[in-house]
């Protein structure tokens, strides 16, 4: 099976755990919404103490602060969201059928963990946030340099932290030891042939590209008759939908993912022979 009809074949198998557990939507709405809200809270003290006299930035221990309370807050939604996907794809790779209500006390019992990812997580962004002021400084050659590097590094913390949430919830790892055996499942199992593997990526760009299409064309037809509102719609639609579907699509993925490298178990429903083409293990790695 060549990498596009593997990508797909896993595809259909995560989304074949959306469509037995529909709830799985709500959890990424709802983390949206109060995302947008903790934003909006901060949105006119952030104003107050991030701009100096003369509209530019200034970064001081206030705007530290008032940064850093940004992204906790919108790193503790993101866990908490994923945190309650991932315990419900792992109680259905087991045969179970978690509702809305057991995935959500499931992680409320988890919240230091969850708070302790989400400090990891603020942290991270407000060093990758520093490099950025920094960039700007810097400027020219100093600038493009800084910028390789802040992509390069955060390439790897989002490869090496994918099995974080599935540790916590499969183990109940504290962030650091879950980071440090996402890693590990990372350099045994994918390695250096990741990058030869498309996955959930490659079909997530299709359905983007086509969305993008529709909305293109449908611009093209209503723009002259006065119906913007038409395609400015359905793009919004589109795109929110398959952001919410995508995100919870990812985190099914890589759950089902660890429990096939970590737990040494196949997810109920799911096939041996194509996980194991994902994982494409380095010779001598823990699934060869």
């Amino acid at each position: 099976m060549g990498a596009f009809g593997r990508s797909w074949e896993l595809t259909k198998l995560t989304f074949g755990v959306i469509r037995k557990d529909k709830e799985l939507f709500l959890f990424p709405l709802i983390g949206a919404l109060l995302s947008i809200a903790w934003i909006a809270a901060l949105i006119w003290p952030t104003m107050g103490v991030a701009l100096s006299n003369d509209g530019s930035f200034e970064w001081g221990a206030i705007e530290l602060i008032v940064t850093f309370i940004t992204y906790l807050g919108l790193a503790f939604f993101g866990t908490f969201t994923k945190f309650c996907v991932s315990y419900t794809a792992k109680r259905r790779f087991e045969g179970g059928d978690a509702s809305f209500g057991e995935s959500v006390k499931f992680t409320l019992g988890k919240l230091t963990l969850v708070l302790g990812w989400a400090t990891i997580s603020a942290t991270v962004g407000l060093i990758f946030r520093f490099l950025d002021q920094l960039a700007e400084r810097l400027g020219g050659a100093g600038e493009i340099i800084i910028n390789i590097f802040a992509s390069l590094l955060g390439m790897a913390w989002t490869l090496l932290s994918l099995f974080v949430v599935p540790s916590m919830v499969y183990e109940g790892h504290g962030p650091i030891d879950a980071f440090k055996e996402s890693t590990e499942v990372i350099k045994e199992t994918w390695g250096e042939a990741l990058v030869k593997h498309f996955g959930l990526g490659l079909i997530s760009f299709v359905v983007y590209m086509l969305g993008g299409l529709v909305t293109f064309g449908l611009f093209r037809v209503f723009s002259d008759g006065g119906l913007v509102w038409v395609p400015i719609g359905f793009g919004a639609i589109f795109f929110i939908g398959a952001a919410l579907l995508f995100s919870v699509a990812e985190t099914v993925f890589n759950t089902a993912l660890y429990a096939y490298a970590a737990q040494r178990k196949v997810p109920q429903g799911w096939d041996e022979s194509t996980l194991m083409g994902a994982f494409a293990p380095k010779t001598g790695g823990m699934m060869g």
